[in-house]
């Protein structure tokens, strides 16, 4: 049986941080620390979910974590404009090397898809947005786990709704606490380091590791 590449999206297919440029015209100045506090405190209330065994989806993580940095920020804005901002997670942008790696790897015979912790119309609609949909053959979403990564449960899941073995799923993410949760689940791991820093000193190290996308299809051929 063939490796199956599994692909996080934010952060590894779509950038978060791009929001930043519709915080800074909303808000009349540089929006991006903001941005990084609004993804910052996203992922925390998901690993805080998870551990309490509660969950709320996505969707509501989001709008309660830019809450939490507008406050932080002492800015004041209207529910029509937290709404706005909380909605350009369906629209976030992919990373350059996005669609050329995915179409590169669909096309050595990969099979692709995309395992989130979007809700499923969360994932859908950045999927479409992005024009990432094409080549990705199944998405899916933490939303049937009700759990969140780095949980275990949503690693198995993968598999389980895959019909393979854990270790013929490869997860790509640039995200290192993803990346160390599908390794301690039996996944076999690619980490996109953008920002070329450290690998946590906790959990499994990569087997791959990149620097972009763009160079998937070489590692992964090596």
């Amino acid at each position: 049986m063939a490796e199956v590449l599994v692909f996080d999206l934010y952060g590894t297919l779509v950038d978060p941080q791009a929001i930043a440029a519709d915080l800074s015209e909303l808000l009349g100045t540089d929006g991006s620390e903001l941005a990084r506090l609004w993804r910052a405190k996203q992922l925390e209330y998901s690993f805080r979910l998870t551990v309490m065994e509660s969950y709320r989806d996505f969707g509501e993580v989001t709008a309660a974590a830019l809450d939490f940095a507008l406050a932080s920020a002492a800015v004041s804005l209207t529910g029509a404009q937290r709404r706005h901002l909380a909605g350009r997670y369906d629209h976030l942008p992919p990373f350059a090397d996005a669609k050329p790696s995915l179409r590169a790897l669909a096309g050595a015979g990969f099979e692709l898809v995309v395992l989130s912790n979007g809700t499923p119309g969360m994932i859908a609609a950045c999927m479409a947005s992005g024009g990432l949909d094409a080549w990705i053959s199944r998405q899916l979403s933490v939303d049937e786990v009700r759990a969140y990564k780095p949980s275990r449960r949503v690693y198995q899941y993968a598999a389980q709704r895959l019909g393979r073995p854990a270790g013929l799923l490869r997860l790509v993410s640039g995200n290192a606490f993803d990346v160390a949760g599908a390794g301690a689940a039996g996944l076999r791991t690619a980490w996109v380091n953008r920002a070329g820093v450290p690998f946590d000193t906790i959990g499994r190290p990569p087997e791959v590791i990149v620097s972009g996308l763009g160079q998937l299809p070489d590692a992964l051929a090596g």
